[in-house]
């Protein structure tokens, strides 16, 4: 990240309404729906500014061909979300959020009802049962939660499942 501005992670400054909604356009962005300029367009008809911050090249192992590619992209303005590191978000309500997709907006996502967020956070917790162990009261209670939401964003998949079977 920059260095010369102070930055506030976006699960600080936004509501879980807000994660949901710019989540989903990045999602469109992210799935080729949309390029980067719509996308820029459709956050600042909402009255915010994105700014896209752009992996650095340097410190990716890529070859030369694929850097010389990404390069070429950005310059064109016909970036990826793949080029992509995060987004800086700013607007009357907010500076300097720090947005990208990440555990808190794939819970937002899962909590939404997104089958495909649901499977990803049901992953995330299942690795992190599996690398972690009860050695205390806080992680033991931890570890029942994730247990706990591990059932339930299953069940849901399942009624969600047989919802579409139905139909």
């Amino acid at each position: 990240m920059k260095k010369d501005k102070e930055y506030i992670g976006y699960e600080e400054a936004l509501t879980d309404n807000e994660i949901l909604l710019f989540s989903k356009i990045i999602l469109e962005f992210k799935n080729g729906g949309i390029d980067l300029e719509s996308l820029k367009n459709i956050f600042l008809n909402k009255g915010i500014t994105v700014e896209p911050i752009y992996y650095d090249i340097c410190r990716r192992m890529i070859t030369v061909m694929d850097a010389n590619n990404i390069k070429k992209r950005i310059l064109e303005g016909k970036s990826m979300y793949n080029d992509i590191d995060y987004f800086i978000l700013n607007s009357n309500d907010f500076n300097n959020v720090v947005f990208r997709l990440d555990y808190k907006a794939i819970e937002v996502l899962a909590n939404y009802g997104i089958p495909e967020f649901q499977n990803t956070l049901i992953s995330i917790l299942k690795w992190q049962l599996v690398h972690s162990c009860d050695k205390d009261k806080e992680i033991s209670v931890r570890r029942s939660r994730w247990r706990r939401r591990i059932q339930e964003l299953e069940s849901l998949l399942k009624k969600q499942d047989c919802i579409v079977k139905t139909k």
